[in-house]
């Protein structure tokens, strides 16, 4: 009977009213659960639903209520087929595993950029083109960078730092003159530095200076140069010219089958100061041929003496072209030279048989052995010093 009068009751519900309420007397619904407190706020229970939990609730095409039980993985996503697993365009913020770097990357897929920001602000910027900027949201000068990096407001701020156990910045040019390294000073200020290199764990920037565009400091040496070839010519360990064609210095170089200290146009001069804060020049005498010179002084007895060549020269001397010159110091009747190179230097002698006692100066004069007069070399590059600096 009671069966019964549940069926009635029920059909007789679904012929009197549209909406059935459970705990409301006015549905709002077909069925309404109705909110009665927070102790019950009227859920629907399907106990068959309950086991595993964390699982998604599904309604079939006809109606039907259904579940879809979760993995328990956590990198395991819902897809549009109902099914736990993994998305192989998910890219997770703890890290991945199983990545295949020809299909997953970070990145655009179309002609957009891909920028990097923090507290709302840009940071970095990659272009489409492979550029990148870094802190700048243009191109720096010169525009044909492929990496930017602008440093912050403030002169104890640095654009980049490198460190490394071998090289800090290494620049390789594969083509063109270069520079592989290059570094500007673009202020008009009257003192600054376009590029800066320090060893041997130095601290500080030199102070002081008028501007430059490179200075090394080193305990040992502040800069080094090597060429390496065996076979150009002129090759140099620096070259140094003042932007004018006629005007340059080659340091250490050899041209031909000759080496050098310095070879160059111009002057060799030193500059002496009065102690006053003045400055004076003074300038190095230069001949058509390499010379090795020597002074000294001696003291005749008997009218004579023996002035010895520095065996350490006389090796490196052509002896038949020795010159020498003599200046009495006392009163006699007169000097002269005698060779006598196979004692390894020359008499002094007083004139006429004289047997005086008296001090001389003595200086000499030879060309170097393999010397000519005025040799010939290589002429300054033609159109700059462009050319020379990259040979």
């Amino acid at each position: 009977m009671r069966r019964q009068a549940a069926v009635v009751i029920i059909f007789s519900l679904g012929l009197w009213a549209q909406n059935v309420g459970i705990g409301t007397t006015s549905p709002t619904h077909r069925l309404h659960l109705a909110n009665m407190g927070a102790g019950d706020p009227g859920l629907l229970r399907v106990q068959s639903l309950a086991s595993p939990n964390k699982s998604i609730g599904t309604f079939s095409n006809q109606g039907v209520l259904g579940k879809v039980d979760f993995t328990g993985d956590p990198k395991h996503l819902l897809h549009g087929n109902l099914t736990f697993q993994e998305d192989a365009t998910d890219w997770r913020l703890v890290g991945n595993t199983g990545t295949n770097a020809s299909t997953n990357f970070l990145g655009t897929t179309d002609n957009q950029p891909l920028v990097f920001r923090t507290n709302s602000t840009e940071r970095m910027r990659v272009l489409t083109d492979g550029r990148i900027w870094i802190n700048t949201t243009s191109d720096l000068n010169f525009s044909n960078n492929i990496v930017n990096i602008r440093s912050q407001t403030g002169g104890g701020d640095r654009a980049l730092t490198a460190r490394s156990d071998t090289i800090g910045i290494y620049g390789e040019v594969t083509g063109g003159l270069g520079p592989g390294v290059a570094g500007v000073y673009s202020s008009t200020a009257t003192e600054g530095i376009g590029f800066f290199a320090r060893g041997n764990g130095l601290g500080g920037f030199p102070a002081n200076i008028n501007p430059v565009g490179f200075v090394a400091q080193g305990t040992i040496r502040g800069l080094m140069g090597v060429a390496t070839s065996t076979t150009t010519t002129p090759r140099m360990g620096g070259y140094f010219t003042n932007n004018n064609t006629t005007r340059y210095s080659r340091v250490a170089c050899r041209d031909g089958t000759t080496n050098y200290k310095i070879l160059g146009t111009g002057t060799v001069n030193t500059v002496i100061q009065d102690g006053q804060g003045r400055c004076y020049l003074l300038t190095a005498p230069e001949a058509p041929e390499f010379l090795f010179q020597d002074f000294g002084e001696g003291e005749l007895r008997d009218g004579e003496a023996f002035v010895r060549i520095e065996p350490k020269l006389i090796e490196h001397i052509e002896t038949g072209r020795l010159q020498v010159w003599l200046t009495p110091l006392g009163p006699c009747e007169g000097l002269y030279p005698e060779l006598a190179l196979e004692k390894g230097g020359f008499y002094v002698r007083e004139r006429g048989g004289g047997r005086s006692q008296v001090r001389f100066m003595w200086a000499w004069s030879a060309p170097v052995k393999g010397w000519g007069r005025f040799p010939a070399v290589s002429p300054p590059p033609k159109g700059g010093f462009a050319k020379e600096a990259e040979d």
